[in-house]
């Protein structure tokens, strides 16, 4: 993900806000009832070959071997399109019942003029239908807006919400900074809720203000842009272990935590996840296998 990508680290203060979820406050509950589902934003990365994947591991093999490390996906190539059944249905053969696809909304949709017109609506009913047949497959859905996408356009948010189906898993991150003004965040915020719709909190370098921590039900869903050569990925991990023990003060059942590293360095998402589980261990002793490293 190259949206607030910076080459500097040095000067950024990456404290984040308090969570805020006044329009839907729920029961807390016990850390070790909290489903963690986490993972990288892509399988058929080559450099994975001899770090997250044995050497030797075939490209018809990656997706299989890619679920061995972790329980769920992050699926950025759906902005191209929805997938075909039978692509679905490859899918599920090379993975267990309990791993998920997190399926990123296609543009085709979501930078579109009108988010809401004939095709765009053709567009959704055909994804929703993708989603349906991934059965127990399926992770959280989520919109990325256009970067053009303004608050200006509310009565339009409110429509496309509106016509996704309550019982979907799904989330919304927006990009443009206009959505980030607190009294429209109290708005947006309070419409997510009342058609349960989730929140994503992007957690990168030069955009601070996606980092929002507003929730709006019961799942967490990170989109976290790193550079585990950098000194700060170790404390920014710190933060968000603590994050995530605090959320289920706020009735956060399920984590969706979905890194994405420097393109030419994506075998440190090993390091990266190996340091976050064990503080996640040292912190609640959560019981998460560490992934293997094929290096050693």
């Amino acid at each position: 993900m190259k949206f607030g990508h910076l080459e500097i680290l040095d000067n950024v203060d990456f404290t984040l806000p308090a969570f805020e979820n006044n329009f839907g406050v729920k029961s807390k509950i016990d850390f070790k009832e909290l489903n963690f589902h986490f993972g990288a934003p892509v399988w058929g990365d080559k450099d994975y070959i001899g770090v997250l994947y044995p050497k030797g591991t075939k490209q018809n093999k990656f997706l299989n071997e890619y679920a061995k490390q972790f329980n769920s996906i992050e699926v950025n190539a759906t902005r191209f399109g929805t997938p075909k059944s039978v692509v679905l249905d490859n899918w599920k053969s090379a993975v267990s019942n309990e791993f998920k696809f997190s399926l990123k909304v296609p543009q085709v949709i979501t930078h579109r003029k009108d988010i809401n017109d004939i095709k765009a609506r053709h567009q959704i009913d055909k994804f929703i239908l993708a989603i349906d047949h991934l059965g127990n497959n399926s992770g959280i859905s989520f919109a990325v807006m256009a970067n053009y996408f303004k608050a200006s356009q509310f009565k339009m948010l409110v429509e496309f919400v509106q016509n996704i189906p309550i019982d979907m898993p799904f989330s919304i991150e927006f990009r443009d900074p206009s959505w980030f003004a607190p009294s429209l965040m109290n708005e947006w915020q309070s419409l997510f809720v009342e058609n349960n719709i989730g929140t994503v909190i992007t957690d990168t370098p030069g955009r601070r203000d996606v980092a929002h921590c507003r929730l709006s039900g019961d799942n967490l869903f990170v989109r976290y842009v790193g550079n585990f050569n950098h000194i700060s990925d170790t404390h920014r991990i710190k933060i968000w272990v603590d994050k995530i023990i605090e959320s289920t003060n706020f009735g956060i059942k399920n984590v969706w935590f979905y890194v994405h590293q420097p393109g030419d360095d994506r075998g440190r998402v090993v390091d990266f996840f190996n340091t976050f589980i064990n503080e996640l261990k040292l912190k609640n002793s959560k019981e998460i296998t560490l992934l293997k490293d094929y290096r050693l």
